[in-house]
């Protein structure tokens, strides 16, 4: 398992970056909440995740926030809440094993062009 200091993003996982501005750039405000904000803030939870739903950078988001826990522990990220990320990083555990991180991590090499991963499989 590789281990990183606290509040260190992995960088085998950077932060997803876009040309343009995101909603959750443009309005931060939004995207604000913490554990047990959602039962007080339901249209607001909807309007978030209708806004991530739109974000072609939603699926890159989601596996940044549940790589970097310590960075994520509050906020809507990917349409997700905390609790929902915590229940996310739980089942990935149970199917991957303790080191689901460098499960993703070896994957997304793999996948990735011109690492040399697909070369050597053929």
């Amino acid at each position: 398992m590789t281990i990183y200091r606290h509040g260190t993003e992995d960088p085998r996982f950077p932060q997803p970056q876009s040309p343009t501005p995101t909603q959750c750039q443009l309005t931060p405000q939004l995207f604000d909440f913490e554990y047990g904000d959602c039962n007080r803030k339901m249209a607001e939870l909807a309007r978030a995740r209708r806004a991530c739903s739109r974000c072609p950078l939603a699926a890159d988001c989601l596996l940044w926030a549940l790589v970097n826990k310590d960075l994520t522990p509050v906020g809507i990220i990917a349409g997700t809440t905390p609790r929902q990320r915590t229940q996310l990083r739980d089942r990935l555990a149970a199917r991957l094993g303790p080191d689901w991180i460098d499960v993703l991590a070896h994957q997304n090499r793999a996948d990735r062009p011109g690492t040399g991963m697909q070369e050597r499989a053929a």
